[in-house]
């Protein structure tokens, strides 16, 4: 058999392991026997990403809210504090989770830091929210919780380690790698990192949801452009903002890295000079008519990806209530935009041309005003 020496680090594309004497040798003791437990690659991965967040280890997931739902699901008896600013995907899974006996309280970002008690085991937020980008208070979140003793967990997506390294105020943090991790938009993942992960590895290997080997390898690739692409698309994201506050067909802009952002100074303390790629506004003309006006950024959810993309959020928004869409500020006339690694400029001109094209103002009367 010839002795190969990969430059990059393999997929063990395999659902078994030979069952030798050493095979709980592997990274962290964990016996290597079958893929949906544990995999080589996929092992690899969690021990990048585990060093990029600061913590002894991750774990990884086959998608984002994979890793929340495991994470929520083995706090079954402890209790979660969440903040309700957050994807609206992960509000619907608490809601849920409520209403199968789980106690769990959603509060708004503003007052999380006040509910903290040590009647709950977990308290979550989101660095930045999704989507309407508010910055929580984390100095405080995670003075307040180390003082009640409760883990506090990040929803680290919007900033990735490059913004933020989560390991610095939370205990544990979940990311969806489908965003900035992996970087081409091509991958569905999630990664859980934190301090003890024991339990949570048994959660996951009795809930089936562990990363393939072959995603592994594609965000191990992502890996290495990671930091400037990060740099790139929060640049091209403050231009692109800048632009949007001064242009007359634009309501209002939100962008942690504009001075007129609520929490722009607490933004400018926590993350590294940077204030990430997504700029969420309200157009004065009718936002889907814009959407479709333009002609090189991309109709799509998700972000992160190479190329810039835009959604209306109340889409996704949908499966929650109506009181709490309007609680979160979330309506027909928001727009998300996820800027990419393309020239800021032709970004620029193709929204400005769009807004054009759009015609006339948005009416108030879509509002019941």
């Amino acid at each position: 058999m010839l002795d190969y020496s990969p430059s990059e680090f393999p997929i063990y594309m395999t659902a078994t392991f030979l069952n030798l004497s050493n095979s709980k040798s592997f990274y962290g003791g964990r016996e290597l026997k079958y893929s949906r437990e544990e995999n080589p690659t996929v092992r690899e991965l969690e021990r990048r990403i585990a060093e990029l967040d600061g913590f002894p280890d991750s774990l990884a997931f086959n998608s984002g809210m994979a890793a929340i739902s495991t994470l929520f699901l083995s706090m079954a008896k402890k209790g979660i504090l969440m903040a309700f600013d957050a994807y609206p995907t992960t509000i619907r899974l608490a809601l849920d989770l409520k209403v199968r006996g789980f106690r769990i309280r959603l509060v708004p970002m503003e007052e999380v830091v006040n509910a903290v008690s040590r009647e709950w085991g977990l308290v979550f937020t989101e660095t930045i929210t999704n989507p309407m980008l508010k910055v929580p208070d984390l100095p405080a979140l995670a003075e307040r919780c180390e003082e009640k003793d409760v883990n506090l967990v990040i929803d680290n997506t919007f900033a990735s380690p490059i913004l933020l390294k989560p390991s610095i105020y939370s205990s544990y943090s979940v990311q969806s790698a489908t965003k900035y991790l992996s970087g081409h938009n091509d991958v569905i993942a999630g990664i859980l990192s934190g301090n003890e992960l024991g339990d949570l590895w048994e959660w996951r290997r009795e809930l089936g949801t562990i990363l393939d080997p072959f995603r592994a390898f594609l965000v191990m690739r992502g890996l290495y452009t990671l930091e400037m692409r990060v740099k790139k698309h929060s640049e091209n994201a403050l231009k692109v903002a800048t632009f949007l506050e001064s242009c007359e067909l634009v309501e209002r802009v939100i962008y942690p890295g504009l001075s007129s952002h609520p929490q722009h100074d607490l933004a400018k303390e926590i993350f590294r000079g940077l204030y990430g790629g997504v700029v969420t506004f309200i157009p004065k003309v009718d936002p889907s008519r814009f959407i479709s006006s333009l002609k090189v950024i991309r109709p799509a959810p998700s972000l992160g990806s190479p190329y810039s993309l835009i959604n209306q959020p109340i889409s996704s928004a949908s499966n929650i209530p109506p009181p709490m869409i309007r609680e979160l500020g979330i309506d027909e006339r928001v727009v998300r935009l996820s800027v990419g690694l393309e020239d800021p400029e032709i970004v620029i001109g193709d929204i400005e041309s769009a807004l054009r094209r759009a015609g006339n103002p948005y009416s108030n009367n879509l509002h019941g005003g």
